[in-house]
Formats: C-alpha cells, structure tokens, sequence
C-alpha cells in the first residue's frame, strides 16, 4: 500500500522536473510567479470579494456572508476580517494553481495512467 502511494505521489514530481528547462510553459509560470511576486496583496485596496457583506463590530469591520451547513438546512453567517479573506483568497489562488499543475503534467491519459 505504501509503494503505491509513493509511486502516485513520486509519479507528477518526476515527470516535472523531466520536462526541459526551456520550454514554452516553464518560461510562462516563471513570467507569471515573477508577477505575482512584484504585486503583493497588500499594496492594492481591500475589495471584498462576490457574497460578502461589510457589517460594523465595534470599532472593527467585518466582511459576513451566509453558507450552507452540512446537516442543516438554515444557512449559518460567518464572518471574516480583511486579513482573514486575503489569507483565505491566498489559499485558493495556490489550490487553483497546484490544480493547474496537475493538469498540465496529465493533461493526456497516457502521461497519467500509463496507457
């Protein structure tokens, strides 16, 4: 079970650090990771993103929206800090782009499953 899982795991890494150093793709994520390094989060103003609603707690503001919860049928509101959403967006955005990733390296069945 465990040489299993390490032959998954393994599988993506090696085929990327396979692929040439000069290729087309490789020079695009390096274009685009020196972007987004140049652009922090924290230079441009905060906008809350699509669903959330700024409310007053005091002398701080939060940005509210409702979710479903699992089991229930009455949506919950939770609430997030300006910090808090930009960590959260930050995760995504690295969830979206190892996605991304692993689409490029599978991007056919036979780089994937062996044929």
């Amino acid at each position: 079970m465990r040489a299993t899982l390490m032959t998954v795991l393994m599988f993506p890494a090696l085929l990327f650090a396979m692929t040439p150093a000069g290729s087309e793709d490789s020079q695009a994520a390096d274009e685009a990771a020196a972007a987004a390094a140049s652009k922090t989060d924290a230079d441009d103003e905060f906008k809350p993103p699509p669903g959330f609603r700024p409310k007053k707690r005091g002398k701080f503001i939060v940005y509210c929206r409702k979710e479903e919860v699992m089991g229930s049928r009455f949506p919950a509101e939770k609430c997030h800090d300006e910090t808090g959403i930009r960590e959260m967006l930050r995760s995504q955005r690295e969830d979206r782009e190892k996605v991304d990733q692993i689409r490029r390296i599978c991007g056919n069945r036979e780089a994937c499953a062996g044929g």
